[in-house]
């Protein structure tokens, strides 16, 4: 019996994880494990969906999500998995796929922005079906706390939809409704600081970066668009650097915002510190992210034992699915069918 209540997100395994996930999603994750049933999905299925030319990746992306999770302090005994090794997700996907229109799924922003982003211009169904695979990802596990970044909350409402059409048309409650959680920063500014933090764009600071790479990175971020000169006071609202002061070191933005303001404090020097500042909040990390890299096959078990629970809670679930839907034919299993 379930006791605590459920949580359930993850990550697509395109590369190695940011800082624009830990301040998105991670952060709430390591919070909320203690009272929560964690499952944590790696979506390699659903990275195929706009980055199917680098399938001979996603072995060595999984570790790395893998050893990032494991990194920023989420514990082995939480609910780890991959996708594709859950096939009851996608027998799911099929079925919630009967109960969302195609102008429904081409109305979704994150989808048509990820398209843009991503330089899609013919969709294919599995990239348009993105948010009818999620709710499959939620709903097998019949999550309650969804921890997100901002963008996905149009997935989870659609995962809603899916969850009062399913109920209604099958006369029985099989699912909930499942709650979105967005990070304290709904979205982190890459270091551009024209866009998100992503990979794609080369703009993200990743936990496996050292710390030389980490500061060579702040020290080419965009800052205040509209200070010219050194001597000219500066604009820490408006200012990229000074957001990224106010989240990984909050107590120095006071003293921070004063010498910007009164020009005491130049842009560089300013980058110069933050590197400093971000690798010492990084250190704990890293250290931790680095003894599970060390160790693969133990990291590997973890996945594989978190895998195997998986299939228990979505086999459990697709049952009675079958049945509300009236095709789990009991007679044939009676006759020696599978």
């Amino acid at each position: 019996m379930q006791h605590k209540k459920r949580i359930l997100t993850g990550d697509r395994p395109t590369g190695q994880l940011h800082l624009g996930h830990y301040v998105g999603t991670l952060k709430n994750r390591v919070r909320l494990q203690d009272d929560y049933d964690c499952f944590f999905i790696i979506a390699d299925l659903q990275m195929l969906t706009d980055h199917l030319e680098e399938y001979a990746s996603i072995e060595g992306n999984v570790f790395e999500v893998m050893c990032d999770y494991l990194g920023v302090g989420l514990r082995p005994e939480n609910t780890f998995f991959v996708q594709s090794q859950v096939p009851e997700l996608a027998e799911l996907t099929m079925y919630f796929s009967f109960l969302v229109t195609l102008a429904r799924l081409q109305r979704n922003p994150t989808v048509k922005d990820e398209a843009k982003t991503y330089g899609v211009t013919s969709m294919s169904y599995g990239f348009l079906g993105y948010p009818v695979s999620q709710a499959a990802d939620i709903l097998a596990f019949k999550a309650d706390l969804i921890p997100i970044g901002q963008d996905q909350l149009p997935h989870v409402e659609q995962t809603r939809e899916i969850v009062r059409s399913f109920n209604r048309i099958f006369d029985k409650e099989v699912f909930v409704l499942p709650q979105p959680l967005v990070g304290e920063v709904p979205i982190l500014v890459g270091t551009d600081g024209d866009n998100k933090m992503s990979k794609s764009l080369d703009n993200f600071i990743a936990f496996a970066h050292s710390p030389q790479e980490t500061e060579r990175r702040i020290l080419n971020m965009v800052t205040d668009h509209k200070r010219a000169y050194r001597k000219d006071p500066g604009h820490p609202d408006e200012c990229f650097t000074f957001r990224y002061w106010s989240i990984f070191s909050p107590s120095d933005t006071p003293l921070v915002c004063r010498e910007c303001e009164s020009a005491t404090r130049g842009c560089k020097e300013c980058k110069t510190q933050l590197a400093i500042k971000l690798n010492d909040y990084l250190v704990e990390i890293r250290e931790r992210r680095q003894q599970y890299a060390s160790q693969p096959d133990l990291v590997w078990d973890i996945l594989a034992t978190g895998t195997r629970r998986a299939r228990v809670v979505a086999a459990e679930t697709l049952a009675e699915v079958r049945e509300a839907m009236k095709i789990s034919f009991p007679q044939l299993l009676m006759k020696g069918g599978k």
